[in-house]
């Protein structure tokens, strides 16, 4: 972790390789969505910083990567959510959605 209380490449990779572990056996797909995944957080935590010196937590990844979940499920958002686990949300989203229309 950054001494800004930030992820670093290592902490994100680290933190998708644990929630990796319970798709052991997983088929190709799922390994790349896992890719995308890891891509795009590392991507808003670069634009985080960037944007307002602020990096993605930790806990701010596990957040949304559990409503990221819930939302596959019941294909709805849920209202009050914070911003920066809502920005990320979004942002998986929208490559998911991207990734099926091409």
């Amino acid at each position: 972790m950054t001494k800004t209380g930030g992820m670093d490449e290592e902490d994100i990779r680290a933190l998708f390789d644990r929630v990796s572990k319970h798709f052991e056996g997983a088929d190709e797909g799922t390994r790349g969505m896992f890719g995308m995944l890891v891509g795009v957080a590392l991507r808003y935590r670069d634009m985080l910083v960037h944007s307002s010196g602020q990096p993605l937590t930790v806990a701010e990844t596990r957040g949304a990567l559990d409503v990221f979940m819930k939302v596959l499920q019941t294909h709805e958002i849920p209202p009050g959510l914070d911003k920066r686990i809502h920005g990320l949300v979004v942002l998986w989203l929208e490559e998911l959605r991207e990734r099926i229309h091409h």
